[in-house]
This record gives C-alpha cells, structure tokens and sequence, in this order.
C-alpha cells in the first residue's frame, strides 16, 4: 500500500503505461483484442485525471496559495485538455475496428510523458512535503473511493 501521493500516482502512471503497451502490441495483429485493452487504459487514465483535476490539484493549490489561475495545475489542466483530444482520435479508430493513427499515438505519449515526469518531479514530490502522513493518507482514500460513474464516460 502507497503512504505517498508520489508512489501511489506514480504506481498508477506505471500501471497505464504498462496498459497501452500492450494494446499498442496487439492493435495490429489482435484489434479484437486491443479494443478491451484500450477501455482499461482509457477509463483508467480518465480516473487519474480525475483524480488529479478534483482531489488533487484544489489541495495543492490550496496550500501553495495559486488559487487564481496561474502556476503548474494551469498548465497540466491545459495539458489534460491535450491527452483528452489525443484519446478521442484513438478511440475512434478502435471502436471503428481499425488500427490507431501513429500519430495520435505518439502525440499522446509525448505529451504524457513529459506531463508524468513534471508531475512525479514537482507536484506529487510537493504535495508529499506539504501535507501531513494522515492528510496524504486522507486523500488517497479518496481517490481509491471515487465512484466509478465519475471516470466511466466511454466504451460500453
């Protein structure tokens, strides 16, 4: 069990990463078995933004005294709009039965990954030094807690 934000999202960030490389191998050869692949990734990582966007961010902008629009939620909400647009173009490709477009994919894996590395190097790292153990054990709570119907918006 995580008792840090960092190794908790990060565990997750791993998790996803792990959940699209294996869809990136099958798509090709297997889409019937992508598409289930797909789903998983893309309602878990939905789940993360989530996460992030309502548990998350309000309480390190909260703390950090950046309630008005500006400092790095800002830019990763912008980002999350990003990831989003590039989910949507894959996610149509696969519920049409047809391979993803390469370059979804890779805009997708560009922008996550330079998003997951600000996040593991800077925001999980200063929620983790500005909250304490019971706070931090609070909030995971809530996110393992978040009903499903908030993150579950695609792919019956």
């Amino acid at each position: 069990m995580a008792n840090t934000i960092s190794d908790f999202m990060g565990q997750d960030h791993d998790r996803l990463d792990e959940l699209f490389k294996q869809f990136q191998e099958t798509e090709q050869e297997h889409p019937d078995k992508a598409k289930p692949l797909f789903k998983e990734f893309l309602t878990g990582l939905q789940r993360h933004i989530v996460w992030e966007e309502e548990i998350l961010f309000p309480v390190f902008e909260q703390h950090a005294d950046m309630t008005q629009g500006h400092g790095p939620t800002t830019v990763m909400r912008m980002e999350h709009r990003q990831i989003k647009e590039f989910l949507d173009r894959i996610h149509e490709r696969v519920a049409a039965g047809q391979p993803a477009e390469d370059t979804a994919e890779r805009g997708l894996l560009e922008v996550l990954g330079m998003h997951n590395l600000k996040e593991e190097r800077v925001l999980y790292p200063w929620l983790d030094s500005m909250l304490e153990e019971r706070e931090r054990a609070d909030l995971i709570e809530r996110m393992q807690q978040l009903p499903p119907e908030r993150y579950e918006t695609c792919c019956t």
